[in-house]
């Protein structure tokens, strides 16, 4: 457990700076000295950007906010007006890593590809980071079947099961990886604002709203329930959700969900139709000053 809190310390300190003081750190310093260098070479030799990008292929850049950043192409959202690509979060922490990570090789340096942490970037902005390498072709068959298929991530390519509640490091380690990316989660929502308006989406919006403003004296909510400053995101099996102002808006993550006809659960309303890939809540007052979290519990989706 030292090692791991030792670990994560460096692991907040090279946000700051890409090769930390390891002075005081107790673990393997010529080993992890011996991976900063590694790296730093891998990024001076690494070439630009290919015309084609393709699954992937792995990236590096510093954002905005001055964080490094890995990130693993996974393909273009087609009618975008502003070239933007769908890509999963890469990190060399994989001391971290969880089931729910898949753990590879490149240029004989470990990483895993966090594929709970998808975002978003532009291809103005790929072309600006560093082309780092590719995975093997075997790792994209079978990273391809666990993103795509849903299939499990084999024991040896994964990490630790770990309790989502549960006071882990790694769980400390996955809110880190999330925080680092938000503003680059955030961009999924402005690229649905591209695409053309359908009157079914629309009148599916209009009954949510009206579901809720019918059951707004009757939903119980708990203290515990009301927002914390800030809180933003919610994430859950099927669905990811974002809370703009007043509205929230749902992307729907689960392929088999999306086109068909189905049934949208709202705390004790139920409202049928096709499930779109995308669909915003406008809140009530009532519940405006809820946590996000609170209503995506209260939000289930089935066909």
């Amino acid at each position: 457990m030292r090692y791991l809190e030792d670990l994560y310390r460096l692991y907040k300190e090279q946000k700051e700076n890409p090769i930390p003081e390891l002075k005081d750190i107790e673990i393997d310093r010529n080993k992890l000295k011996n991976k900063f260098m590694e790296l730093q070479q891998t990024l001076q030799e690494s070439t630009q950007p290919k015309p084609d990008l393709e699954f992937g292929e792995i990236y590096y850049l510093i954002s905005e906010r001055g964080i490094p950043i890995f990130f693993m192409i996974n393909g273009k959202l087609e009618g975008s007006s502003q070239n933007l690509y769908s890509v999963y979060k890469v990190s060399d922490f994989v001391d971290f890593a969880t089931e729910e990570d898949f753990i590879f090789e490149l240029n004989e340096l470990p990483y895993m590809v966090e594929t709970w942490n998808e975002f978003y970037i532009p291809l103005e902005e790929i072309e600006k980071a560093v082309y780092i390498g590719k995975l093997t072709d075997e790792d994209i068959d079978l990273l391809l079947k666990i993103l795509d298929e849903g299939i499990e991530i084999p024991p040896e390519k994964r990490g630790l099961a770990i309790l989502e509640d549960g006071n882990f490091i790694q769980n400390r380690f996955k809110e880190d990886e999330v925080e680092d990316v938000k503003e680059y989660k955030a961009r999924i929502f402005g690229y649905f604002d591209d695409l053309e308006e359908k009157a079914e989406i629309d009148f599916l919006e209009e009954l949510l709203y009206k579901s809720l403003e019918e059951q707004k004296d009757s939903i119980e909510i708990p203290n515990l329930a009301y927002a914390a400053e800030g809180e933003l995101f919610a994430e859950r099996k099927d669905f990811k959700m974002m809370k703009e102002g007043n509205e929230l808006t749902v992307k729907i993550t689960n392929k088999d969900l999306i086109g068909k006809k189905g049934k949208i659960h709202i705390f004790g309303k139920t409202i049928e139709g096709t499930i779109p890939e995308v669909f915003k809540i406008k809140i009530p007052q009532n519940l405006q000053n809820v946590s996000i979290e609170f209503i995506a519990d209260n939000l289930k989706i089935e066909v």
